[in-house]
């Protein structure tokens, strides 16, 4: 056996928030779990933003090991702590269940997940991490919008992101035909046309960023060219110290490169 790699951890906690933070992460029990696979094998621990409850997401290990080479690699028994952990919480839970399907919710093993990647602090992570899971497998759980469409998937890019899974997320959005002109432009016409230069930016930078990480190159070249001619707010403010738009989100921070290859097209 090779040795065996720490994976994600629990989450390191300011000491402000300790107190808090004790009192939201329970234990799993019937309030706190959402299954978005009923017979899943395997519970995950999310810490949810400053304020959040802690949540246990009821997955199946092998869904997620086919759909995301993180999971693949966190849940092998030969690679990290995590995946050891899990094989051998699953052989004593056999142990007591000959099917782990006839088990109770909170008697699965518990994989932690501390960081589920740059979510500005004002959106609440349960809704976007619960339409993530549900997309993994394929599901259809319930889960909400968080803000815009475009916010949305700029949020769900983040998650696929940090858990390199981005092409069941490009599969779904695609699917759902959010990456079509026309389907876009009607579910955000009110929106645009209500909406400050501020708030119109937000969503070009949304777009921009989800594109660049989800790969739709349709989204990166339209609404660039909408911020090249627009301009950009980040670009008037002198000192990245002064930003203070949308909790320093990822999308005013353009990835790969391409906030200062879209700097230099001015």
């Amino acid at each position: 056996m090779s040795s065996v790699l720490r994976g994600d951890g629990d989450l390191s906690l300011v000491k402000g928030e300790r107190d808090i933070q004790h009192h939201l992460c329970q234990g799993p029990n019937e309030d706190n779990i959402i299954a978005i696979e009923a017979d899943g094998d395997l519970l995950m621990k999310v810490h949810g933003q400053p304020g959040e409850p802690t949540l246990y997401y009821q997955v199946s290990s092998i869904v997620l090991q086919k759909a995301s080479p993180y999971f693949d690699r966190l849940l092998d028994p030969n690679k990290f702590s995590e995946g050891l952990a899990f094989e051998t919480q699953l052989k004593s839970l056999k142990d007591r269940y000959p099917d782990v399907t006839a088990a109770p919710a909170v008697a699965l093993p518990v994989i932690h997940i501390s960081d589920v990647g740059q979510i500005p602090a004002r959106y609440p992570s349960k809704n976007v991490v619960t339409h993530f899971f549900d997309i993994l497998h394929d599901t259809n759980s319930f889960w909400v919008m968080t803000g815009t469409l475009s916010n949305h998937i700029a949020l769900l890019a983040i998650l696929a992101d940090r858990f390199d899974a981005t092409k069941p997320v490009l599969d779904h959005i695609t699917d759902q035909g959010w990456t079509h002109t026309n389907k876009e432009t009607k579910e955000n016409k009110k929106e645009s046309s209500q909406s400050s230069l501020r708030s119109k930016e937000i969503l070009w930078r949304q777009r921009i960023f989800a594109g660049v990480i989800l790969g739709v190159q349709d989204w990166v070249v339209s609404y660039s060219r909408l911020l090249i001619d627009t301009g950009s707010e980040r670009w008037r403010i002198a000192s990245d110290a002064q930003i203070h738009v949308d909790d320093e989100a990822p999308w005013w921070y353009l990835p790969r490169g391409l906030e200062g290859e879209t700097v230099l097209l001015i």
